[in-house]
């Protein structure tokens, strides 16, 4: 079952899919494109019958280099106006379905790096890594990657290194939808939320599985969307 997320997802993506489309249809000199089309059929009829060592060869070629010169410069007409907005869709999309909002409870994925040889403890075991709120941490032995569990709102990392002691306040990221960088003293920990998961696929798909983020839902379904008007428009003729 497609979460509101997903459908919001898909919905988008169809409404990028078709306008892309209706942009071509309307921005796009169509008749030139047609001319042109029909004259580089002509040329390579042409082409055939010389050899590539003649003269004429190429002239041929170069006129059919100009054409596709014409074609090219309608297609990318769409682009100027469009571009702008889908890549606004984009970050947007990006910013607010790359991710779950981290809650009180729930595991995340949490990178300790830096260069530390001391502890790294927790205000009233707010969190956990690896089911833990007080690691023992070795320079040699980072970066580790570890499982997160936020247990409070309220949370604060400290850092305990040659008699020093460095805070880095965690609160900001319950209910964050982005990775975020901590930094205490030397140590640094990374929390990285768990990946949004839009459609859930009754089958694999080579290199990205049967769980799709937001970005290969977006992208297939656009492209989907596309290729589909784009064939019905071929078809009615409405576009060359």
């Amino acid at each position: 079952m497609v979460s509101l997320d997903g459908l919001f997802i898909i919905l988008i993506a169809i409404g990028v899919g078709i306008s892309g489309q209706l942009a071509y249809l309307f921005i796009v000199d169509q008749e030139i494109v047609r001319a042109s089309k029909g004259k580089i059929k002509e040329l390579q009829a042409e082409l055939k019958l010389v050899k590539p060592g003649e003269p004429r060869f190429k002239e041929i070629y170069s006129q059919m280099m100009s054409e596709n010169g014409k074609i090219m410069k309608q297609s990318l007409k769409p682009t100027f106006v469009t571009f702008v907005p889908f890549i606004i869709v984009f970050l947007l999309m990006s910013a607010f379905f790359s991710y779950v909002p981290v809650a009180q409870g729930a595991p995340i994925q949490s990178v300790l790096s830096g260069q530390i040889n001391g502890t790294l403890s927790f205000t009233n075991n707010c969190m956990t890594l690896n089911n833990s709120s007080n690691l023992t941490l070795v320079s040699t032995k980072l970066p580790q990657t570890f499982p997160a569990v936020f247990n409070s709102a309220t949370c604060t990392a400290i850092v305990s290194q040659n008699g020093k002691t460095y805070n880095a306040s965690l609160s900001s990221m319950i209910g964050s939808t982005s990775e975020k960088t901590y930094t205490a003293g030397n140590l640094t920990l990374t929390l990285e939320p768990n990946a949004l998961v839009v459609v859930n696929l009754p089958f694999s798909i080579p290199l990205i599985g049967n769980e799709l983020t937001w970005f290969w839902t977006y992208l297939i379904i656009t492209l989907i969307t596309g290729i589909t008007l784009n064939r019905i428009l071929i078809h009615y003729k409405l576009v060359a």
